[in-house]
């Protein structure tokens, strides 16, 4: 899962081997929407390629947005046109390439609104297929667009970096049903079968991520696109969290910081959950609380700073156990958090809404912010799941939760090993739909 550490954009960087003859300037960026991987101005001067590429794969994308420059020779003379014709021309694109497109026409909506009197040519790689592009684009102001006024997903900066982008979920009870299932982030299989069990389409899509990876913008665009929120909890295996804190992983941070700007919608957040359990390297057996909260909040500032402002901080805790009354010692403070997510599962006949939440919720419910179950199901162990599953819905309505995360997998390790996937046309699933009303995402 963990992949090598990605290569932190070089902003400015002007590349000096291969360049087509016309071209006098290359910034080589990842501030680059998923699946772009080159845009050139219309006289072919100007080209900008993804950073992360190899050397061979970004000569690739430069000769492919130069030739199509080449091939439309007139977009440097034909006067400009409206964006919305931007727009309309990518939805085709869109049509025939899929989800990647998508993003394509993000860029040349942003392009058609920003980039006055230029004309943009996109190589985009979609699949094992190139899909070379050009447009002309409008200047001035889109016909919605007024001076000054910011579009969706920020403004473009006058150094050629987006502004911060200010995006952010609506704090309202019951209004949020999420789920993690297997083969999340890679494939959206799993996330559709939960939602066919569940009869609800969930708004909240959750992955878990090692440190070093990357953000995935793919899977970010596949959850836009299917109604729902990215959600990711980054795991720091393998880091020191005094590193953290002393900025000794900031490439990195600024690096995920950007991509997540770039992605331009509402992201939800969380590192190193449930501290006070002691199972994590970066748990109460392992940390002082006090480094812990040092690295969060250093991870915060530093997105802070890059303009990534369209994250909610989840805080998440493990609700279960002799740890749930030490919550209070991870806290770090109500201006590096946006929810709280509180952990637990049904996992044994015993157990109740009051039992696996109540020590933590006492607790947390003091801090002044909304309230997620950020993890949690309910397993056969219970011994009668359709009535657990009741108690949980229940609780979620009493205690008026934003909502809950359905963890969506079989699990084959940890303390309770229990199947906790909800499939169809059980008498569970019967079950959380008929009591999922408690809940309207």
């Amino acid at each position: 899962m963990t992949s090598p550490p990605p290569v932190a954009p070089a902003r400015g960087h002007r590349a000096t081997r291969s360049r087509p003859a016309a071209v006098t300037r290359i910034i080589r960026s990842d501030e680059l929407p998923a699946g772009v991987n080159a845009l050139a101005s219309a006289d072919g001067k100007t080209v900008i390629v993804r950073a992360s590429l190899d050397q061979q794969a970004s000569r690739r994308a430069v000769r492919e947005v130069m030739a199509s420059v080449r091939r439309f020779p007139a977009l440097g003379v034909l006067p400009a046109v409206a964006a919305d014709l931007v727009s309309q021309a990518f939805r085709r694109i869109g049509s025939a390439f899929g989800a990647a497109a998508q993003s394509v026409h993000r860029v040349a909506s942003a392009a058609g609104e920003h980039f006055g009197g230029m004309a943009v040519a996109v190589t985009a790689a979609v699949g094992t297929v190139a899909a070379v592009t050009a447009m002309v684009v409008t200047s001035g102001h889109g016909p919605h667009q007024s001076a000054g006024q910011d579009p969706p997903g920020g403004t473009i900066a006058a150094h050629g970096r987006p502004a911060a982008v200010h995006v952010s979920l609506p704090p309202t009870p019951l209004a949020y049903l999420g789920a993690y299932a297997a083969g999340l982030p890679q494939n959206f299989a799993g996330f559709d079968q939960f939602a066919a069990a569940a009869g609800k389409r969930p708004n909240i899509a959750l992955y878990y991520s090692s440190w070093y990876e990357r953000f995935k913008i793919r899977f970010a665009d596949q959850a836009a696109q299917a109604g729902a929120t990215p959600a990711v909890q980054i795991e720091p295996f393998g880091v020191s969290l005094a590193g953290i804190a002393a900025g000794k992983y900031d490439k990195y941070l600024v690096s995920y910081a950007d991509q997540v700007k770039s992605f331009g919608r509402a992201v939800i957040i969380g590192f190193g959950h449930e501290p006070n359990g002691g199972w994590y390297p970066w748990g109460i057996r392992h940390v002082q609380p006090t480094v812990w909260i040092a690295a969060w909040r250093h991870i915060v500032d530093v997105f802070r700073a890059q303009g990534a402002d369209n994250v909610s901080w989840l805080w998440t805790v493990n609700a279960q156990g002799q740890g749930a009354s030490m919550a209070a010692a991870w806290w770090p403070g109500p201006g590096y958090v946006t929810w709280i997510g509180l952990d637990g599962y049904f996992a044994a006949p015993g157990d109740r809404f009051r039992t696996v939440f109540g020590t933590a919720l006492s607790i947390v419910q003091g801090f002044g912010k909304p309230v997620l179950i950020a993890e949690t199901a309910v397993g056969p162990g219970t011994g009668d799941q359709p009535a657990k599953i009741r108690e949980l819905l229940h609780g979620v309505r009493v205690h008026h939760l934003l909502g809950l995360i359905w963890f969506d997998k079989a699990q084959d390790s940890g303390p309770f090993h229990q199947d906790w996937l909800l499939r169809p046309h059980t008498r569970a699933a019967a079950a959380f739909r008929r009591w999922s009303g408690y809940l309207s995402p």
